[in-house]
């Protein structure tokens, strides 16, 4: 029995490790507690934490329960004295139907140290697009009929002749590609292999400050850039959610894969949302830009 009691107590502290609690004083609210699929609905948070610190969303974590985070709608945060209150609207939907909990999970940035916090869930009914007696099986349409009138004369040449156009365009198009490769073949005979290309530059402070759209553009582009180089990725044509699935799903670290997907959320929120972070978050942001690129050199 007591074996038991020091197995369950070291399971609940490896559970507890890298993560935290809602603080007090915390707070969530839904503008709806039933919500269509695929439908728009905002969240509003509301987080404790100590003066100077960042709050980033953790979409990618299974405590949302199917609810996407669509954009941030707005964002700031309010100095009280010992502790600064952040207050984010987030637009986001459903797209699995039932009955179950939403509870939105950040991360807590404080002097460099990320710590991933877990807030009050509220509930939220989704319901089915189908009616509740619709039978979940294809009904089928009426029975073919025949219809009058023989067929046509020149149905057979046509067809016999549309094939003969496509083995002729065929034919064409691999003559093409053929010669074409083979004059690539000769071209690079011989030759180095080209240099790789140069990553976009990271922006300076002095940038960001005063232009944080071009800034953030640009960060997001070496990014992505570096990503598709050091994992053999297509993170430039990937969305922000795609592409961490896509690292995920590659066997790439599940904490650099969190850490992209939040910066390119942020660069995303600025670029299309119309997002402002404050001075501080922005060089938080270059020096956490600069970090994902030193691990990938």
């Amino acid at each position: 029995m007591r074996a038991a009691i020091l197995a369950l107590f070291a399971v609940v502290l490896l559970l507890g490790a890298g993560a935290a609690s809602a603080q007090g004083g915390d707070t969530i609210g839904a503008d709806t507690t039933q919500a269509q699929l695929g439908t728009r609905f905002t969240i509003t948070l509301e987080v404790i934490t100590e003066p100077g610190a960042t709050v980033d969303i953790d979409p990618l974590a299974p405590s949302w329960n199917g609810v996407e985070v669509i954009a941030i709608q707005a964002s700031e945060v309010v100095s009280e004295g010992a502790q600064d209150r952040h207050r984010i609207e987030l637009a986001a939907a459903a797209f699995f139907p039932g009955e179950f909990e939403v509870a939105p999970a950040i991360m807590v940035t404080v002097d460099g140290s990320v710590t991933r916090r877990e807030l009050p869930g509220f509930a939220l009914s989704v319901p089915s697009s189908l009616p509740a007696d619709a039978p979940l099986e294809l009904i089928g349409g009426p029975a073919p009929q025949s219809i009058s009138g023989g067929q046509s004369a020149f149905l057979v040449p046509a067809i016999v002749s549309g094939v003969a156009l496509g083995v002729l365009f065929l034919a064409i198009g691999f003559a093409y590609l053929t010669r074409r490769f083979l004059r690539r073949r000769r071209r690079r005979a011989g030759t180095a292999e080209p240099p790789p290309l140069a990553l976009p530059p990271l922006p300076g402070d002095d940038d960001i400050l005063r232009d944080p759209v071009p800034a953030y553009r640009s960060m997001a582009a070496s990014i992505r850039a570096a990503i598709a180089d050091h994992y053999g990725i297509p993170a430039r044509a990937l969305t922000t959610a795609e592409l961490a699935r896509r690292m995920e799903d590659n066997g790439i670290d599940r904490w650099q894969a969190r850490l992209v997907s939040g910066l390119l959320q942020n660069c995303d929120a600025v670029i299309y949302a119309g997002y402002r972070p404050a001075p501080d978050r922005r060089r938080a942001d270059i020096t956490m830009a600069e970090e994902i690129l030193g691990g990938l050199s």
